[in-house]
């Protein structure tokens, strides 16, 4: 049943707003016209909440409350179809109610998804540079090396060191280092495109996924994102340079912690050999013809 739920959940994420309101609508004429059919007083208003609670998670608090009033006339029709009371304005008071006990779910469930989607932000993101968190980066990184195997395209998977981040902390304070990292992050966005990922892997390290990138563009990319880089370490009079190492997959690695260790290896040897550098390799299998 779970599982069940879980797909249909998935489903409902990959909707369009028109796709949802749509459905939403098909229910509640359903429910209304049960409702208007059957002749006697069933307690059927709680169904209703069914298509609000839809529009107002998988659309927004508007859409909900729009809903939460063509709900609550939608029941006051059918009722009055049914009822025997002679004082109107009984139904009138009880339409009323429904519309009120209609729009505070609305307003409730609006609100949780607004908290839902808050903490579900914090979990993936660095809150100091907004670039994603090494959790988020590792699970960004598995689905695409699931997406490499089933299409076999290229991606470059990137690892920077700022290069004597230290001494800026020591020297200008704690202050002045986390706005360097916030501008090495804006700096790097402002590089890549939407479907690439940045992450801040902790303290001064970041690591980039470029997609469907071959070699020469790829490494294009990065030398231009560490001369903008450098450009505004200049300008900032700030001892730092940038160790980068890069590798561009023709071949999916054999796992995620495999593909951060070569490209982590890369990065050290730069570092153990001068600091201030990019070196960047293919990772590909030579087919041998028989």
């Amino acid at each position: 049943m779970k599982k069940y739920l879980k797909t249909i959940t998935q489903i409902l994420h990959t909707l369009p707003q028109f796709l949802i309101v749509t459905l939403s609508l098909i229910l509640v004429v359903i429910i209304t016209s049960i409702d208007f059919y059957i002749k006697i007083d069933l307690g059927i208003s709680i169904f209703y909440l069914f298509p609000i609670a839809l529009v107002t998670w998988y659309g927004s608090r508007k859409i909900g409350i729009i809903f939460s009033v063509i709900c609550s006339l939608c029941w006051w029709w059918a009722e009055t179809n049914i009822s025997q009371n002679s004082q109107l304005w009984l139904e009138q008071w009880n339409a009323t109610v429904r519309l009120s006990f209609f729009i505070i779910v609305t307003y409730l469930l609006s609100e949780l998804k607004t908290a839902y989607e808050r903490e579900k932000k914090l979990a993936r993101i660095d809150s100091l540079t907004e670039s994603v968190n090494r959790r988020f980066f590792r699970e960004v990184l598995q689905e695409e090396m699931d997406r490499f195997s089933r299409y076999n395209h290229p991606f470059t998977l990137a690892y920077f060191d700022v290069d004597n981040f230290k001494m800026v902390n020591d020297q200008f304070g704690h202050n002045q280092g986390d706005d360097l990292l916030k501008a090495i992050a804006d700096i790097i966005k402002i590089s890549i495109r939407q479907t690439d990922t940045l992450a801040r892997l902790g303290g001064d390290e970041f690591a980039l996924i470029l997609l469907e990138l071959d070699y020469q563009r790829a490494n294009g990319v990065l030398n231009r994102i560490k001369s903008e880089l450098l450009v505004m370490a200049k300008l900032e009079q700030l001892p730092i340079s940038f160790s980068i190492g890069a590798i561009t997959y023709y071949t999916i690695p054999q796992s995620v912690d495999q593909a951060i260790e070569q490209v982590d290896h890369l990065m050290y040897d730069i570092k153990n050999n001068g600091k201030n550098g990019l070196k960047h390799k293919i990772n590909y299998k030579i087919k041998i013809m028989k």
